[in-house]
């Protein structure tokens, strides 16, 4: 008689950020729990963050991040906004699990993850004046085809992806077309025709503006974008200046690997 494994539950570790009850936490763990489950072996490094904004204005104010890591995958991350905490964790679990299913059996999660949701969290409107740049973080970018920084944008459910172009050697970056749809690569120094893809993926006619951080910062504000690419003066690196949904900035510099 063959006696069956049991294969224990993933981990599911919760976040909560903001005024949010206990049981709220205890409600996001036992749904993950579940769907995860449904997924099979090989699923890890499962997470849960619940943040409450505190702006009134925001009619959506609950997000939920969740993210987990799929053996052979690799991480696939969604974050979705919502009125109430049940029925933000509902959303992003449900979207999460769909797309690492996808991931799982045919490769990639889909067409569809290249349209932003209407459920993407909104920007807190702040004064301009009480703006600040409160998060820097430097990283080593990894080297990619445009075609695999693409995918990792979608996987992670991110609006942008800076990286290294292994065509070229240029920092660069993908993001989301929201307008318009699709998506675009920027190079920071010249630009390289495309070959072939499967995805939505255009290129830019110009290479990132060459600016300062104030400089940046002045573009961002005037053009409401949600991030403004831009090279270094000093060392001509590329850089990404974004902003947070709290309303303040964020600035993600490169920096180069220890050797």
């Amino acid at each position: 008689m063959t006696r069956l494994r049991h294969r224990p539950a993933p981990e599911v570790r919760v976040e909560i950020r903001g005024e949010l009850p206990r049981e709220d936490a205890e409600y996001a763990r036992v749904r993950a729990l579940e769907l995860f489950a449904a997924l099979g072996p090989g699923v890890h490094g499962a997470r849960v963050r619940l943040t409450r904004m505190r702006d009134r204005a925001v009619a959506r104010p609950v997000v939920t991040q969740a993210a987990v890591v799929l053996d052979g995958d690799g991480p696939v991350r969604v974050q979705l906004s919502a009125r109430t905490v049940r029925e933000a964790v509902d959303l992003a679990l449900g979207t999460l699990a769909a797309r690492a299913a996808r991931l799982r059996e045919q490769g990639d999660i889909g067409l569809a993850a290249v349209y932003e949701s209407a459920y993407r969290p909104q920007f807190t409107p702040r004064p301009l004046a009480e703006r600040q740049i409160v998060r820097r973080k430097s990283v080593v970018l990894a080297r990619r085809t445009p075609d695999e920084a693409a995918r990792e944008l979608l996987a992670l459910d991110h609006g942008f992806h800076l990286f290294v172009d292994a065509l070229t050697g240029q920092d660069s970056l993908v993001h989301r077309r929201p307008m318009s749809g699709g998506l675009r690569l920027i190079r920071a120094h010249s630009t390289a025709r495309l070959g072939g893809s499967a995805l939505p993926l255009s290129e830019s006619l110009h290479p990132a503006p060459r600016l300062d951080v104030a400089e940046a910062a002045r573009r961002l504000w005037l053009t409401c974008w949600p991030f403004v690419f831009h090279t270094d003066p000093d060392d001509g690196r590329g850089r990404v200046l974004y902003r947070r949904y709290d309303g303040h900035y964020g600035l993600i510099a490169p920096v180069t690997e220890a050797s």
